[in-house]
């Protein structure tokens, strides 16, 4: 495997394809593998299969873990901190230092292009985030389910918010909202 990257769904994030002789990389279910953004040709026939669907008459798309599709490069190995194998961090995946530039990408290519809606699924996204993938002007996308709320028990100096829980007191959650209001 090339590296210890833990699936979401627990075990190794990786699957050795007996047809290849290769890995790939599968952060949720094996039956999900994710695509490899870094290449040109497949963001390519990304954008070409929504342009298919887009001429067919569908009003937008619902995007997956779309703030996932750029990864640190090198994919390096998750500082262990448990005994276990594999490890989940998701600083390795999630906003990785190319997501703007191929969400640009998508826009200029094809979102621009048609009326439509598109909506972000975003998790560990902060509100400016947000407001960074939505702006009308620059954003590539009209909405995005953010879920920071989400998190507002996990203690996120594990790099999963889901490794440790913490107490939290419904007060914290009323400041999430207030500062929302605010920005």
């Amino acid at each position: 495997e090339p590296n210890n990257w833990a699936s979401h769904f627990s075990g190794s994030a990786w699957q050795y394809d007996e047809t290849t002789g290769e890995y790939y990389l599968h952060l949720f279910t094996k039956k999900q593998p994710d695509l490899n953004w870094e290449n040109p040709k497949l963001r390519a026939e990304v954008y070409d299969l929504m342009k298919y669907w887009l001429d067919k008459g569908i009003d937008g798309f619902r995007m997956d873990v779309i703030n996932m599709i750029s990864k640190v490069p090198g994919f390096p190995d998750v500082p262990a901190r448990t005994s276990d194998r594999y490890h989940l961090d998701n600083r390795h995946f999630i906003n990785g230092p190319r997501l703007l530039e191929f969400l640009d990408e998508m826009k200029r290519e094809v979102l621009s292009k048609y009326d439509i809606l598109t909506v972000g699924e975003t998790p560990s996204v902060t509100p400016q985030i947000a407001i960074d993938f939505t702006e009308e002007e620059t954003g590539a996308l009209s909405m995005v389910f953010q879920f920071e709320h989400m998190d507002i028990d996990a203690d996120m100096s594990t790099g999963n918010s889901r490794s440790t829980i913490k107490p939290w007191k419904l007060s914290e959650l009323k400041q999430i909202t207030t500062r929302w209001q605010k920005e």
